[in-house]
C-alpha cells in the first residue's frame, strides 16, 4: 500500500468566542436558561451603561453627630439664595448644610423622624413645609421653624393638624391626606395655610383601607400640557382627577379609576419625565399605563426584568420603613430603597437612558435627598453623600458580576474552557480581582487571581506625549487568564474588591475546546 509523504495536519479544536459586558442589566425575571447576552444573572455593585458597564461610586461622611438614625432629609430650595440641607433623626432635627459634626437640633421633643415634605413659594416668602400624622406640621421660612395648628401664625384651621400625614402641591393649592382616613383637605390657591376644606373620597373606593399619598402628574393630553391629581389607597385603588377647583363640579373631574398592587410606604410617588411612576408590591407602575391596564398585565412596571427579585422583596420587607423611589438626573438614575433591615438596606437601580437594572450593597440608607443636585442618604446618626469616589467611607467597595449563561452557538456540544479574557479598563489597580466562569447554571465564587500589569500611567516630563497614558486616564487591559470549567452553557464571572480604582467592563473573549454531545 502505497502511503502519503505528506504529514498529517492536526485537526484545530480550539475556538475563540465573545460576549458583552452585561450592559442590558440585572434580569431577575427570565429563566437562566433563556437569558439574552448582553443580561446579567448577578450584577451586584456594577452599573449599566450605555457601552459598558462601571464599577459603582461609593460614598463619603458629610454630617456627623445625629445621634440617633436619619430618617428624613429635605433640602430647602429658595429661587435665590443658600439652599439648605435638614435631616430628622429621633426626636430631632438638624441643620446639615455643611459638612461635619452638626450643631445643637433646631427641633426637638417629635415624635418620630419620618415626615413628608414640599417646597413652596407665595407672596409671603419661599418655605418647606413638613407633616408626619403625629407632630404638628413645621413650617421653614429661611430663618425660623414654625409649628402649626389652629391658633398659630399662620394657621391651619378646619382639621387637627397633628392629624395630617402626607402633603402635594397641586394647581396652586396646598394638599394634606389625613391619617387612617379617605378624606383630602385643601387650601385656597397661593397659600398653604388659614382654613382647610375637606375633600372626601370614601365613596369612590370599594376595598376599604385609608388614603396613603397624593401626586400631581403632568401629562400631555393631546391639547397642551395639563396637570392631574393622583390618589391612591393602601389597597391600591387609584382615582385621578383633573381640574383647579374641588368646590365645582364644572372645573374638576374624574378621569380615571383603577386598581393597582398597595403602594409600599408613604413615598410612593416620583415624578418621571412626563409621567408619575408609583412604588407598589407588584413593581414600580408609570401611571401612564396603569390607567389604560390596571393589575391585568404583569409586564406593567418598568421593573419588570427584576420582577423576581423585586416582588420577594416586597414579600419580606413591604411593612419596614424606608422604602422610597428617587430619580437622580445628574447620573441617570433611578433608585429604589430597598430596607431589608436597619443598616442592611440595598437598592435596585435603573440607568434611565437605557432601562437597565442592578443591584447595591453596602448603601445603609433610611432615606434619599438630592441637595444642589447631589446624592445624600441618612443612616445611623450621619448623613452621607453618595455616588462619590471610589470606597464606601474609606472601606473596599464588593463587586460581583456573572453574565447571562451562554451556550455559544452550540447548544448540543460541551465545552472546556481554557482562557478568558475581560476587555476591562482601571485608572489605578484594583485591591483584589478574581476571574472565572460558570457552566451550565450554577454559580461559585471565582477563583483565578488577576495580576496586574506594571502602571502604564505617563510621568510628567519623562512619559513620551501621544504614547504614554497619564494618570487618571482609563486604560483597558486585554490579558488572557487561564481558567477552569466544562459544560454545555458558560458565564463570565468577575468579582472585584475596590477602593481606589475607577473600573468599567466592555466585553469578555473566550478560548475554549469543543468536545462533543457527551
Amino acid at each position: 500500500m502505497r502511503r502519503s509523504t505528506q504529514p498529517m495536519r492536526r485537526m484545530q479544536i480550539s475556538q475563540t468566542g465573545s460576549v458583552p459586558a452585561p450592559i442590558r442589566g440585572w434580569n431577575a425575571r427570565d429563566s437562566v436558561a433563556a437569558m439574552k447576552q448582553g443580561d446579567a444573572y448577578r450584577l451586584r455593585n456594577w452599573f449599566p451603561t450605555t457601552s459598558d458597564v462601571m464599577f459603582r461610586k461609593g460614598h463619603a461622611a458629610h454630617a456627623t453627630g445625629l445621634g440617633a438614625q436619619a430618617e428624613t432629609i429635605v433640602s430647602y430650595r429658595p429661587p435665590t439664595g443658600t439652599h439648605k440641607m435638614f435631616a430628622f433623626a429621633g426626636t430631632n432635627a438638624y441643620n446639615t448644610t455643611a459638612a461635619g459634626a452638626v450643631g445643637a437640633a433646631v427641633l426637638s421633643t417629635l415624635t418620630n423622624a419620618r415626615w413628608e415634605f414640599v417646597n413652596t413659594t407665595t407672596s409671603g416668602g419661599n418655605f418647606i413645609l413638613g407633616v408626619n400624622g403625629l407632630d404638628k406640621p413645621r413650617l421653614y421660612d429661611g430663618t425660623t421653624w414654625t409649628a402649626l395648628d389652629g391658633a398659630s401664625t399662620p394657621a391651619l384651621t378646619g382639621v387637627t393638624s397633628t392629624t395630617l400625614a402626607n402633603i402635594c402641591v397641586f394647581k396652586g393649592r396646598m394638599w394634606y391626606i389625613q391619617a387612617g382616613t379617605m378624606d383630602a383637605w385643601y387650601t385656597d390657591v397661593g397659600t398653604f395655610s388659614g382654613a382647610l376644606t375637606k375633600f372626601s373620597l370614601g365613596s369612590l373606593f370599594k376595598n376599604g383601607g385609608y388614603l396613603m399619598s397624593m401626586g400631581a402628574w403632568t401629562i400631555d393630553g393631546g391639547t397642551g400640557i395639563d396637570d392631574l391629581a393622583v390618589f391612591i389607597t393602601s389597597t391600591g385603588e387609584v382615582a385621578v382627577y383633573q381640574g383647579t377647583n374641588p368646590a365645582f363640579a364644572e372645573s374638576w373631574a374624574l378621569v380615571g379609576l383603577f386598581y393597582l398592587g398597595a403602594p409600599i410606604g408613604r413615598r410612593c410617588f416620583q415624578k418621571y419625565g412626563g409621567d408619575l411612576l408609583i412604588l407598589t408590591v407588584d413593581g414600580v407602575v408609570p401611571a401612564s399605563t396603569a390607567l389604560i391596564n390596571e393589575r391585568r398585565s404583569g409586564s406593567l412596571g418598568i421593573t419588570d426584568n427584576i420582577s423576581g427579585a423585586f416582588n420577594t422583596a416586597a414579600s419580606l420587607y413591604s411593612s419596614t420603613f424606608g422604602w422610597q423611589i428617587l430619580q437622580y438626573p445628574a447620573a441617570n438614575m433611578l433608585l429604589v430603597n430597598i430596607p431589608v433591615a436597619v443598616g442592611m438596606q440595598e437598592q435596585y437601580v435603573m440607568n434611565t437612558t437605557t432601562g437597565a437594572w442592578c443591584q447595591f450593597t453596602e448603601w445603609p440608607a433610611n432615606c434619599f435627598s438630592l441637595h444642589n443636585e447631589e446624592l445624600y442618604f441618612g443612616m445611623n446618626g450621619e448623613i452621607r453623600k453618595a455616588w462619590t469616589g471610589t470606597s464606601d467611607a474609606g472601606a473596599n467597595i464588593v463587586a460581583d458580576m456573572i453574565g447571562a449563561f451562554d451556550y455559544l452557538g452550540n447548544r448540543d456540544g460541551l465545552k472546556q474552557m481554557k482562557m478568558l479574557r475581560p476587555v476591562i479598563g482601571w485608572d489605578s489597580n484594583p485591591a483584589e480581582f478574581l476571574i472565572g466562569v460558570d457552566v451550565d447554571f450554577v454559580t461559585t465564587d471565582p477563583v483565578g487571581v488577576v495580576s496586574f500589569p506594571a502602571s502604564s500611567a505617563g510621568v510628567w516630563d519623562t512619559g513620551t506625549w501621544d504614547n504614554a497614558i497619564w494618570g487618571g486616564d482609563i486604560a483597558f487591559n486585554k490579558n488572557w487568564y487561564t481558567v477552569n470549567g466544562l459544560g454545555y452553557a458558560i458565564a463570565p464571572h468577575l468579582k472585584v474588591s475596590n477602593s481606589r480604582a475607577n473600573i468599567r467592563v466592555a466585553a469578555f473573549d473566550y478560548l475554549y475546546e469543543r468536545g462533543g454531545v457527551l
